[in-house]
């Protein structure tokens, strides 16, 4: 084998990030509830029996999309908090970066619709890995914010983490209730933050 066909071979995803893409790309297009293993084996360019050496069914399938959408959504995130020092800024500032971005990816409005909620939130709570992927934004601010005393202490990050993921879904999912960026931050700020920094 010549080391152009070596390293052509090399960078070629694997079998289960293909199939992973082709999920995320389909879930987009054709919405969650649509979407067939079928269809995903087709665009994965596999046989749906090979699927089920990955993947055991839909969920399974879903975990591995969530977490990797979680992931982007964080870089995301990253990006709006970027310069902020301050844990009270940075936190309503992730809420409103997260209810910006999800608003604008078809595939989030799909995941928190009323319809899908039920079994998202199903495969996101047998999946520990989601709640993993949500965690890996907020603890390196919570911890900062510890460090700097703008935590209150005796808090267990892990507690934290669950109702920030909670409360984010809330903001994205009760467009009735918080119906525009103003009222995420409005609610972050008074009821949030308070319970999170010293008194």
């Amino acid at each position: 084998m010549t080391k152009t066909k070596a390293k052509e071979k090399k960078a070629k995803p694997d079998r289960r990030t293909t199939i992973i893409e082709a999920a995320r790309k389909r879930f987009r297009k054709t919405g969650l509830a649509e979407t067939t293993l079928e269809m995903i084996a087709e665009d994965a360019k596999i046989a749906r029996p090979h699927l089920y050496r990955y993947f055991k069914d839909k969920s399974d399938l879903l975990s591995e999309v969530l977490i990797t959408e979680a992931r982007a959504i964080n870089a995301q995130r990253h990006s709006k908090i970027k310069g902020l020092k301050s844990f009270d800024k940075i936190l309503v500032r992730s809420f409103e970066g997260t209810v910006e971005v999800v608003y604008a990816d078809k595939f989030w409005a799909d995941i928190i619709s009323p319809a899908n909620v039920p079994y998202t939130a199903y495969v996101a709570s047998n999946d520990p890995r989601v709640l993993q992927s949500n965690m890996e934004y907020w603890e390196p601010i919570l911890e900062a914010a510890e460090a700097k005393g703008e935590l209150r202490s005796g808090l267990d990050h892990t507690e934290i983490m669950k109702w920030l993921l909670g409360l984010e879904f809330m903001f994205m999912e009760r467009t009735e209730i918080f119906q525009t960026l103003d009222d995420v931050r409005h609610y972050a700020k008074t009821f949030v933050l308070p319970a999170l920094i010293p008194a």
